[in-house]
């Protein structure tokens, strides 16, 4: 790969560009040190929305136009180099697909995916050992997550109104909690709108979520859920007929459409519930908000509600499927404005909603040095 295309693009400055993003996303990332080929995603943090940003900031800088397929797929600086140099000697050809090793399936997540786990992250969780008192709530638990999961799939399913069926899910995820036991406190509920779309985002630390969320949110909401889910038929069925949204993780061109047609929806009165983080570990703490549900807030016109979700993590954790006692409370922040519709805004909409959920969900911020 040569240091500088023939145009006078050189890596040196596309990296500056590149790190004036990072800086943006990341703050405390500023002054990270990474090269020409450094995972754009993986090493430095930048969804897919950020690299469509990421794209323009390039085209502004040397004034070439680069083909979408081409900014959504780059892996490393490298491969943007390559896209514009292409660019260069044939506008309609900008497209790295044909040359380079192909990204990682995660590159082209939006809305949802992985972003860390806990070998990246240097840590581990190991459960510890069950106690006899343990053991009998699990054996509790189970038998009741099984029967109530039954009764309210049929009631969802074969519900003939929208309206009941997600009174339905509302009764049966508060009904989950009661008959387990668990303590399960609600705050803010004043702060959710019934007349207005809202984008509601939480953190992730569990399986438990979508179930405490559903209780705890007595509004029409429309989940985003990844599309592999639809794969499954049960699965399918119950959650498109409790209205949410299927966003395709793996396909760059679909997930921007998906972030469209999802704007759409809020403009159109719905609100919608993100989970910013995108996936869950065994590991406590908060980890980096991706940009979708903020750049659609922005795009919408629709505040952004923090909710914190605290507990869950104890109860059920990671992919263990052993679960404990516990006690789950629910922090709805006051919704936030957004103050225009550009990347800055959707930047500031994050910030403020992490900053929330930071300060109730009882987990440390792993953005924070």
């Amino acid at each position: 790969m040569p240091e500088k295309a023939p145009t006078g693009i050189d890596i040196k400055s596309l990296l500056a560009v590149v790190r004036a993003m990072v800086g943006e996303v990341h703050p405390h990332w500023k002054n990270l040190h990474f090269t020409p080929d450094t995972h754009l995603e993986r090493d430095l943090g930048l969804d897919s929305m950020a690299r469509m940003e990421l794209r323009t900031r390039i085209e502004v800088q040397y004034g070439i136009p680069l083909q979408e397929t081409a900014a959504i797929t780059a892996a490393t600086p490298n491969d943007l180099l390559r896209a514009l140099q292409l660019a260069t000697a044939d506008p309609g050809a900008a497209d790295i697909s044909a040359e380079g090793p192909a990204p990682p399936n995660n590159a082209s997540n939006l809305l949802m995916g992985p972003f860390a786990n806990a070998e990246q992250a240097g840590e581990t969780w190991h459960s510890r050992q069950p106690t006899a008192g343990d053991w009998l709530f699990a054996l509790y638990a189970w038998p009741v997550f099984i029967l109530l999961g039954t009764i309210t799939w049929i009631l969802v399913v074969f519900g003939p109104f929208e309206s009941w069926r997600r009174k339905f899910a509302h009764l049966g995820a508060r009904a989950l909690f009661l008959l387990t036991f668990t303590p399960f406190r609600v705050t803010g509920q004043q702060h959710l709108a019934h007349d207005r779309s809202q984008i509601i985002v939480a953190n992730h630390s569990s399986y438990l979520d979508g179930f405490i969320v559903t209780a705890a949110l007595n509004i029409p909401i429309h989940f985003i859920v990844k599309g592999e889910l639809a794969r499954n038929l049960p699965a399918r069925l119950l959650l498109q007929r409790f209205g949410v949204e299927f966003v395709d993780r793996f396909n760059a061109g679909k997930g921007i459409s998906d972030v469209s047609r999802i704007a759409r929806k809020s403009r159109n009165g719905q609100s919608i519930v993100f989970f910013p983080e995108g996936t869950f570990t065994s590991f406590p703490g908060l980890q980096p908000f991706r940009m979708g549900a903020f750049v659609t807030a922005a795009r919408s016109d629709a505040a952004v509600v923090p909710v914190a979700i605290r507990g869950a993590r104890d109860m059920l954790r990671g992919s263990h499927w052993f679960p404990y006692r516990g006690r789950i409370s629910v922090t709805i922040s006051e919704p936030i404005e957004p103050a225009g519709e550009g990347w800055q805004v959707a930047l500031n909409l994050r910030d403020a909603a992490r900053r929330e959920i930071s300060h109730h969900c009882g987990e440390i911020d792993l953005t924070q040095d």
